[in-house]
């Protein structure tokens, strides 16, 4: 497990750069590790060089990645939850662009297996594998590996970087704080802890960035991605921004922040393409997409049901899937 959280910063959110992908893979898993935890006392020379990639690193044959990325409404590693958020994210090396597509949680689809119900149910009944199955049933869309973060690992993450500057409106602040308040209570903090005092572009903490990915009472759900995907953004640039040390650091001390599927060998070889996209273009959409879904209530749920046809097409012509 720590080595898979290893590869994912690597691999995702952090521009570490070794000397070609070929000598990397000269290096054990263990090895590697070492390497990362060697840092340099004071008046010692910092020989973290090796750590630096040229910028005419050969590409992987396939420039193009896709991780799904769940967010479930767990609070801790107890109980899997439902698919609180899901959001397939495309790494495309070719035009250095991040691709992020989020399909809303009450969209109401049939689940291989399962019969029909909201597409988040099919995460707590079947994990990451039966949400990829209905996500390429419904959608046609695939992921090639899966992350999942827990409300207390996005917390920990967050914090980890310190915090995440995102604009924030007064009706946000209000409703952050409203959040805040239930899951202090909920994990036993003081209920006041970390209140958002200020609207505006603010640095939030973890805390404030899970209840800011959570609003949806001023506007709806399409707005709540929305702000889930700003956080994302947020997170990517911010990790980014630190120091070979920072990085070095955050990566030894939150080794069990996430679950995933990725391999050490697939980090290998997804190292280029990450580190080409550092400064990312950022594209993004909701699904369903405006005119292609309708709302219903099935079993006295109130549901979105989404026209297939159109949002398939819809992601096709997003991700440049043929």
């Amino acid at each position: 497990m720590p080595k898979r959280l290893l590869c994912l910063l690597m691999c995702l959110l952090l521009p570490l750069c070794l000397a070609s992908a070929e000598n990397m893979a000269d290096y054990t898993a263990d090895e590697l590790l070492d390497m990362m935890a060697e840092m340099p006392e004071e008046g010692e020379e910092d020989n973290s060089g090796f750590l630096v990639l040229p910028e005419d690193i050969p590409m992987p044959a396939d420039n193009t990645y896709t991780i799904l990325l769940v967010g479930s409404d767990a609070y801790d590693d107890d109980n899997r939850g439902r698919s609180d958020t899901t959001i397939l994210v495309q790494v495309d090396g070719d035009s250095k662009t991040i691709r992020l597509a989020s399909f809303l949680r009450d969209m109401y689809v049939k689940i291989p297996g399962k019969g029909s119900n909201r597409i988040n149910a099919s995460y707590i009944w079947g994990g990451h594998e039966l949400l990829r199955k209905t996500l390429e049933s419904n959608f046609g869309v695939t992921a090639d590996a899966y992350v999942e973060v827990n409300f207390e690992r996005l917390v920990k993450v967050i914090d980890a970087i310190g915090g995440v500057e995102v604009e924030v409106s007064e009706a946000e602040r209000k409703q952050v704080n409203s959040i805040l308040k239930f899951y202090n209570v909920k994990i036993g903090d003081a209920e006041s802890d970390q209140l958002l005092n200020e609207s505006g572009l603010v640095n939030l903490t973890g805390k404030q960035a899970l209840c800011f990915s959570r609003i949806r009472k001023i506007d709806g759900d399409f707005q709540r991605t929305g702000r889930q995907r700003k956080v994302l953004e947020a997170a990517f640039r911010k990790v980014t921004q630190l120091s070979m040390a920072e990085i070095s650091m955050l990566i030894l001390q939150n080794m069990d922040a996430v679950q995933t599927d990725l391999t050490f060998a697939d980090a290998v070889d997804l190292i280029p393409l990450a580190l080409r996209c550092k400064n990312a273009v950022f594209e993004t959409i909701s699904i369903p997409v405006e005119g292609a879904y309708s709302h219903t209530t099935v079993d006295e749920m109130a549901v979105i049901k989404p026209h297939l046809k159109k949002n398939q097409q819809t992601l096709r012509e997003f991700f440049n899937l043929q």
